[in-house]
């Protein structure tokens, strides 16, 4: 995986242990307000800061640091593509990526943090964006 900066606000940065700590903890809440959640990721420019999964899923993220960086990295070249086009058509509010067994959803929160998730191919993907935005007071800060 490359190594260098990719795009305006992917800038190395270093995060606290204290803020990492929070984020796994809305992380593990983001799970238990849906069963239809599998995954909950904070996303900080290209790093993961926050992670749960549940139990039924395959433990691989949190085995694997380099997929963890690939995922981190998928999701801020996924929601830069998507930002480029907020001038015409408005604020991107999610990005939702369709794979045969789920779904991948990245929420953009700020220039530099976005949360993903990844869901059960039958949920409501609309219902549980607007639940865990609301629930969790996650608005956007642009």
């Amino acid at each position: 995986m490359p190594s260098q900066n990719i795009g305006r606000n992917f800038e190395s940065e270093n995060l606290s242990t204290d803020q990492n700590r929070n984020d796994n903890t809305v992380c593990k809440q983001i799970l238990e307000s849906d069963p239809s959640i599998r995954v909950a990721a904070f996303i900080e420019g290209a790093e993961v800061t926050g992670y749960a999964e549940t139990a039924r899923t395959k433990n691989v993220l949190s085995q694997s640091i380099d997929l963890r960086k690939r995922i981190g990295f998928w999701s801020s070249i996924v929601t830069e593509m998507a930002r480029q086009t907020d001038e015409l058509f408005g604020r991107t509010e999610s990005v939702l990526i369709t794979h045969k067994g789920l779904k991948m959803v990245t929420i953009p929160l700020s220039a530099r943090r976005s949360l993903g998730l990844s869901l059960d191919r039958s949920a409501d993907t609309e219902k549980i964006i607007l639940k865990v935005m609301t629930k969790f007071d996650l608005g956007s800060s642009d």
